[in-house]
């Protein structure tokens, strides 16, 4: 779309910018990504430098040299050193000047986004003092989480000045719609932001607890003159849906609020079941905030079970947002992928239409799909998936919808920016991923925009509290009472919510969590041994079944039970008739 072929009487084939006089710059990102093949040779980096050292190469649909003219290429990498990257050949690297560009520093920092944090915060003149010492807060705490987590201790792990920018841009989101705003409440925000960006992809418990204490530290340390307690008092909440703007909520309004809403969406959406609690609370919220966001991308990593789609399409619901997911089979190939992205550009990108599109690490059937999704992360498209005739049809779609903006656009070049801008504004793709450590590693390696234009969320596993109210919202519907059961002496209490006198029905789903536990153990206990060579996962999908199994076989064997009661009753029945009849029978003799 940019240069165009031509023949010359002197010099053959030319591709060349198809405007006169302007140059076309060709931008390589990620340039060091690609593998070797057994020869030791980067074929795109060898292609790049035949075209620089010979000024052209040869088209092999039919032989011919092409020239090339008025094209520079520049390319753009991470160091060598990072995970998945490849050292490029000296060859390669004499023709080209080196820029090492490293993160800014702390005054760098705190010069940038001060400046935003300033215009933020100006239209508040009761907290328009507070600019100074939230961007000192943030740096201060971005910096310190830096140095404490790197990809060393996890893949994704992965912390750079992004997530401050998401940091300012998630309370400017919050706070532009708002007439007027406390200390305690912008302290709130920005707790709950540093939450959301930092907490949330944690995966020890002991590492949540040290930077939840390192927001209370910094917190103290640069906002002294508001109430802390009010401030930073957990849990940390935040939504739309109760207030109409984004603001602190309850947990209790939320849970409340959400049930109401699952009754519809039980009614719309059959055989989808979802037990709400604290954490699918949390999550339900976490995956919302990202949903507001323009460009906002979610990588989910869980293990199989704990409802990472699930939560994704009733969030998608709720905010009345179309949800995409693929329909793999054994024959789905990169060109019925390519389809599903075009359908999905044009939808949110000509007509404006808000979808989520789900990706799950199963559905990735070739390499060629991540490397278009980091394309379209990166870029808001994908080059060369619309071309010819297609090209044409996608650039009358976007006049068609830039017109029902009112906007007139007649250059290609400006149809297609828009179709950019509207796809960023419109499309967001989550990833969902279980957490395999060498899985992570060779994600996060080969596709760094997974984690680079992602906000990570790290749902782990299930706590046994989850276990347990999971286990009693699923078995609440059978009949398993016993009214003169006592629980025995020796009894393992698990979870808190066990009634201190448990009835037989408690017991039992304290039991369910028992097992499941005890097996999370046993496995750990091999591997630490080394006396299995395949890692056993044990995952919430196996409790759900092993319930569901329960429930499937204690219904059968009540209605055996109720069968053979009823033929019981007929003999018995057959029998008192018979007693009568013979009894009228001797009194008529």
């Amino acid at each position: 779309h940019y240069c165009e072929y031509k023949k010359t009487a002197t010099s053959g084939v030319v591709l060349a910018p198809s405007q006169l006089g302007k140059w076309s710059i060709v931008f390589c990102d990620e340039i060091n990504l690609p593998d070797e093949d057994k020869y030791g040779t980067q074929r795109v980096i060898a292609f790049l430098r035949q075209c620089i050292e010979h000024g052209g190469f040869y088209r092999t649909s039919d032989h011919t040299w092409i020239r090339l003219e008025r094209i520079q290429f520049v390319g753009a990498c991470n160091p060598p050193t990072d995970p998945g990257r490849k050292p490029l050949t000296h060859r390669f690297l004499r023709h080209c000047p080196l820029v090492y560009v490293d993160y800014p520093g702390e005054i760098s920092l705190k010069q940038i986004y001060g400046t935003f944090n300033r215009a933020m915060l100006k239209k508040f003149n009761n907290i328009k003092s507070f600019a100074d010492a939230l961007t000192n807060a943030m740096v201060e705490f971005f910096l310190l989480t830096q140095e404490q987590f790197t990809v060393d201790q996890q893949p994704h792990y992965v912390y750079s000045p992004r997530e401050m920018t998401r940091w300012v841009r998630g309370i400017n989101e919050a706070i532009r719609h708002v007439q007027s705003l406390n200390g305690e409440e912008l302290v709130r925000l920005w707790a709950h932001e540093a939450l959301r960006l930092f907490h949330d992809r944690l995966i020890y418990d002991y590492e949540r607890q040290w930077t939840e204490k390192a927001i209370d530290d910094i917190a103290a340390k640069h906002f002294s003159n508001v109430d802390l307690n009010t401030a930073l008092k957990r849990p940390i909440l935040f939504s739309d849906w109760l207030a109409g703007h984004y603001a602190s909520i309850d947990e209790d309004e939320l849970r409340q609020h959400i049930q109401g809403r699952l009754k519809t969406y039980y009614e719309e959406e059959v055989g989808i079941q979802l037990v709400l609690f604290n954490q699918v609370l949390d999550q339900v919220l976490r995956i919302d905030r990202v949903f507001r966001q323009p460009q906002g991308h979610l990588l989910l990593i869980g293990l199989s079970g704990t409802g990472k789609a699930t939560l994704c399409r009733f969030v998608s619901w709720l905010n009345q947002i179309d949800f995409f997911q693929l329909k793999v089979h054994n024959k789905y190939t990169a060109a019925d992928f390519d389809d599903d992205l075009r359908q999905l550009l044009r939808r949110s990108g000509c007509k404006g239409e808000k979808i989520v599109f789900l990706l799950d690490e199963s559905n990735v059937m070739d390499s060629s799909f991540l490397e278009r999704m980091n394309t379209l992360l990166a870029n808001g498209e994908v080059p060369g998936l619309f071309e010819g005739d297609e090209y044409s049809a996608l650039l009358n779609l976007c006049k068609e919808g830039a017109q029902r903006q009112g906007l007139m656009l007649d250059s290609n070049d400006e149809l297609y920016k828009w179709f950019t801008i509207q796809v960023m504004r419109n499309l967001h793709v989550v990833f969902t991923m279980n957490p395999s450590a060498n899985g992570l590693r060779d994600r996060a390696s080969t596709s760094p925009a997974l984690f680079n234009r992602c906000v990570l969320d790290w749902l782990g596993d299930w706590s046994l509290d989850a276990y347990y109210h999971v286990a009693s919202e699923l078995t609440q519907n059978i009949d398993i009472q016993k009214a003169d059961y006592v629980a025995p002496k020796t009894l393992t209490r698990l979870v808190a919510g066990l009634p201190v006198e448990p009835s037989y029905r408690d017991v039992m789903n304290n039991a369910f969590v028992f097992v499941h536990q005890s097996l999370h153990k046993l496995n750990d206990t091999l591997r630490k041994k080394g006396s299995t060579t395949k890692t056993i996962v044990i995952t919430p999908s196996h409790f759900l079944d092993a319930i569901q199994h329960f429930i499937k076989i204690t219904v059968e064997k009540r209605t055996e039970i109720e069968e053979t009661r009823q033929h019981l009753i007929v003999g018995l029945d057959k029998i008192h008739e018979t007693v009568v009849q013979v009894e009228q029978l001797q009194a008529s003799l």
